[in-house]
């Protein structure tokens, strides 16, 4: 029997979705692709706690906030309640960065792959798995990145905005990226802690400092030209993509000054703006306006950041998307499915709509 996604697209060639010319009139605007869920897997937790993490009162700290005791059954269970058909899962920072051993990094990013893969298996029509690197590592991180794609056949690749201080745009991963853009790889992009969490000021790093690492990395790639060697990868990145909306026009007006590098602000501008970005945490009128100004209703795409986020808060928020964003049918329907089919061309092959 045909899922209830199939029966809304049946018809549409996997042409039109690949290439954006989505046929909007013959899709459920409702259907909802979360690109933004985590995972909790038990042997990842272990390995945390075993590394030092706090545990206060049973509750597991990373950046100085708690992570959820997370279950698949949990998972399924809230996607149902929040009305969310399909998700791609990936695993939060610090991902496997904090263990300082090659060897290490590349066992348990291994590992947990394997237990992603597991959980997609469990559920293939309504979760797809994002890689996790044993970055900064780059030769296991490629090894990893083959692994997945080519043989787990996972969705995509989750990033982070930085690994140890390595931030995305390092000529280091240049591998990495090169990689990538021979698979035509589908990537999700999560900030992590910057080394200089003391600015802080004792409070969890995801409040403040998580948005702006976003913004740190994406200057990064304009800035070393990391971008413009790899235009083509699609890359989302979280939560609005943090600051960037706002920070935009400074930074291309600073890249043209001659001393860093005499960029053109059009072509910056255009670059800044050259990727999607998701609406976890980032669903206020404020925020879905300076997104929509931003980018436009074609770059944006679903994401709850659940468990991290609540599910009530999560709730809250996709409720309010539409009324806040000012959003027609149509938009919602690109922001809700459409924008993520264009992004991962695996969902499609994942949900046979080709």
């Amino acid at each position: 029997m045909p899922s209830l996604l199939q029966k809304l697209l049946l018809g549409i060639p996997l042409a039109c979705l690949a290439t954006g010319h989505a046929l909007t009139d013959s899709v459920s605007s409702n259907y909802k692709i979360d690109v933004h869920s985590h995972v909790v897997p038990p042997i990842w937790r272990e390995e945390l706690i075993s590394a030092g993490y706090p545990v206060k009162n049973g509750t597991l700290y990373t950046d100085g906030f708690p992570v959820s005791n997370w279950t698949l059954d949990s998972h399924i269970t809230t996607m149902n309640s929040l009305e969310v058909n399909y998700s791609t899962i990936s695993v939060s920072a610090p991902g496997v960065f904090f263990l300082k051993e090659a060897k290490k990094a590349k066992s348990l990013a291994r590992r947990v792959n394997l237990q992603l893969h597991k959980y997609t298996r469990t559920y293939p029509t309504r979760l797809g798995a994002l890689c996790l690197l044993p970055l900064p590592y780059v030769d296991e991180a490629v090894e990893e990145l083959k692994f997945c794609l080519d043989t787990l056949g996972f969705v995509g690749v989750g990033l982070y905005t930085n690994a140890n201080g390595t931030y995305l745009g390092d000529k280091s991963l240049d591998p990495v990226f090169s990689a990538l853009d021979k698979r035509n790889a589908s990537v999700f992009v999560h900030p992590a802690s910057p080394e200089c969490t003391s600015v802080a000021n004792g409070w969890p790093i995801p409040m403040t400092e998580y948005p702006f690492d976003t913004v740190r990395a994406i200057e990064n790639m304009l800035l070393t030209g990391q971008r413009a060697q790899y235009p083509d990868i699609k890359m989302i990145f979280a939560h609005g993509g943090g600051a960037i909306p706002f920070l935009a026009t400074r930074i291309a007006g600073m890249a043209s000054l001659p001393w860093l590098g005499g960029l053109s602000v059009p072509e910056s501008l255009a670059q800044l703006a050259g990727y999607y970005f998701d609406t976890a945490a980032s669903t206020s009128a404020i925020q879905l306006a300076a997104l929509r100004s931003f980018v436009g209703t074609d770059q944006i795409v679903v994401g709850t950041d659940y468990p991290y986020v609540p599910a009530s808060q999560a709730s809250a928020g996709l409720s309010a998307m539409q009324v806040n964003g000012n959003f027609t049918t149509v938009e919602m329907g690109q922001i809700n499915n459409l924008n993520a089919l264009k992004i991962f061309p695996r969902i499609v092959k994942a949900l046979k709509l080709h």
